[in-house]
């Protein structure tokens, strides 16, 4: 076996053999065992296994606890549901009848669940919702016209001269009184 190494030493290159002893020194070793697939290692859960190996394979039914806490809520929900509150009687809507709803606050009917009644107590009255709507619907159309007014507003229109320094070419001599306006302050722009 050593004679074999040394066949293969001298034909190995340097950069091969300096590789090999850095290894070496770090305490690894070049792995020899043979290749294996994913699907074909031990650690493959049970799946694709032969039929013979049942011990493999779970017990599956419907006795497992998922299962068994459903039928318990189920089989309470029936049971309970005869002896629970029925609904009131009297619509609380504060969209249908919004004086009532106010109202439901004050009262002291116990047939009114608590949760209403603790709603109807935060809810403002009908007409500050009122006042509300209509100030938000005048804001909303005074929003609408000045968007209207600068959706249809254009710039006005611009007079281009083909030559500008027309205004400085004239003669200032022979000009009758009045003829002209003062371009004094004239300003072309281009």
């Amino acid at each position: 076996m050593s004679s074999l190494k040394s066949l293969i030493r001298p034909t190995t290159s340097l950069r091969a053999s300096v590789a090999q002893q850095q290894l070496r020194a770090a305490g690894r070793s070049i792995s020899t065992s043979p290749r294996r697939s994913a699907g074909h290692d031990d650690h493959s859960h049970g799946h694709g296994q032969e039929a013979g190996d049942s011990d493999a394979y779970t017990n599956e039914s419907f006795f497992t606890p998922v299962w068994r806490n459903t039928f318990i809520l189920v089989t309470a929900s029936i049971l309970i549901y005869p002896y629970l509150p029925s609904p009131s009687s009297s619509s609380a809507s504060p969209s249908l009848e919004p004086e009532t709803f106010s109202q439901i606050a004050k009262s002291k009917d116990s047939s009114i669940p608590w949760l209403t009644k603790k709603l109807a107590d935060m809810t403002p009255e009908a007409k500050v919702w009122t006042e509300r709507n209509d100030k938000h619907l005048e804001l909303t159309k005074e929003a609408a016209d000045t968007k209207l007014l600068f959706q249809e507003a254009e710039r006005p229109k611009v007079l281009r001269m083909r030559y500008p320094s027309a205004f400085e070419q004239a003669s200032p001599h022979n000009i009758p009184v009045g003829s002209q306006a003062d371009l004094t302050d004239l300003k072309v722009q281009y």
